[in-house]
């Protein structure tokens, strides 16, 4: 089974989200797996946080292919796609994200700075993998 947005050998999902595009293969789009790209997700979700592009072009300008790295890593990519289903798709977290809060008051977030206010860097992805989903209780 492929992915209803690959049509005709064309990712239609770079209309709505060009940004993520560079960081999913094609691998995923003709297969199973495509219920868990992150862009599939998004596109095909009924809401969008209002600064999800800024977030992700934020990332992709600053880390290029270390993020494609990143979220070719089974393991932290789905630590990624936790933390964009608890916070970027989430019409009822969108609004709790440190970044949100951020771009809300018109300052530009670190792209240390997690959704749940936790600073991390790109290295604690890949060394570390801690959980950056859930605020700590």
């Amino acid at each position: 089974m492929v992915c209803p947005l690959y049509v005709d050998f064309t990712r239609m999902c770079l209309e709505k989200f060009p940004t993520l595009v560079n960081f999913t293969t094609l691998k995923t789009c003709s297969s199973e797996q495509y219920v868990d790209c992150p862009v599939y997700l998004i596109s095909t979700s009924n809401f969008n946080c209002k600064y999800l592009q800024n977030c992700s072009k934020q990332y992709s300008e600053k880390m290029g292919n270390l993020v494609k790295h990143i979220f070719m890593n089974k393991d932290v990519f789905e630590v990624l796609k936790d933390m964009w289903t608890n916070y970027c798709i989430s019409p009822e977290n969108a609004e709790t994200c440190a970044k949100y809060k951020l771009y809300s008051n018109g300052e530009m977030p670190s792209i240390n700075l997690m959704p749940n206010g936790q600073i991390m860097s790109p290295f604690d992805f890949i060394f570390k993998r801690k959980q950056i989903t859930h605020s700590p209780e």
